[in-house]
């Protein structure tokens, strides 16, 4: 019997699997086979932890947007430097070697940052490195570099929809938002519930006291004087 029968296909993880599984997690039970955990809506004292945390997919994605980002911002920089020593603005040539060191520099130190935010699992520490790598990349590749924010919105719409409905699954959000009641439904039900509060009939009639409170003595007629 080979040793790795009574593991199934399993195969020895490469060194670039092992750095991934480190910042990713490891893969949750029966994704191996092509099937994915049911969605289960987190109940409210358990959202809070899951908001600030990423899971294996939100990891993922932050992994891959981090080391392109750290690839793009050696790369790009460099090509600045190399191919565009100078540039002409208005009449005049300016050096943009400066330039281009200080945004790859910039571009840099974000990317640990958000190295360091991945590892440690920190939601909003992570979103915020993407949003600012977005808006650093701009100067070089333009609109391009609005894919590394709306990344980061993305993390912070999940966690707003794990907040709101405990889970992300688009079919059970929206299987829960029908039934719950919407804006004008809302209004109604408290307009009534103010109302039935108001009325003198839904009023509970007052109780009797408690307390003993003894009957005052009464006074004794005092004779008037006769002359």
């Amino acid at each position: 019997m080979s040793p790795t029968a009574g593991n199934g296909s399993s195969k020895p993880q490469t060194l670039t699997g092992r750095i991934a599984a480190a910042f990713t997690g490891p893969t949750p039970a029966g994704s191996a086979e092509g099937q994915s955990p049911p969605p289960k809506i987190l109940p409210p004292e358990e959202r809070k932890a899951v908001m600030s945390s990423l899971d294996q997919m939100e990891a993922k994605w932050s992994l891959v947007a981090l080391a392109v980002a750290t690839v793009a911002g050696i790369a790009v920089p460099a090509y600045y430097l190399v191919a565009n020593p100078l540039t002409k603005q208005d009449g005049k040539y300016v050096a943009v070697s400066p330039d281009a060191g200080l945004i790859g520099g910039v571009i840099l130190v974000l990317c640990v940052i958000g190295f360091a935010a991945l590892w440690k699992r920190k939601r909003t520490l992570v979103a915020f490195s993407l949003f600012l790598l977005g808006f650093a990349f701009t100067v070089f590749i333009g609109l391009a570099g609005f894919i590394f924010i709306l990344l980061g919105g993305w993390l912070m719409l999940r966690a707003w929809r794990i907040n709101k409905y405990g889970t992300t699954n688009s079919k059970v959000i929206a299987s829960e938002a029908a039934t719950r009641p919407r804006g004008r439904q809302r209004k109604e039900t408290a307009r009534s519930t103010s109302k039935a509060a108001s009325t003198p009939g839904a009023r509970k009639p007052p109780t009797a006291s408690k307390r003993y409170t003894p009957k005052a003595p009464t006074r004794k007629k005092i004779p008037k004087e006769t002359d």
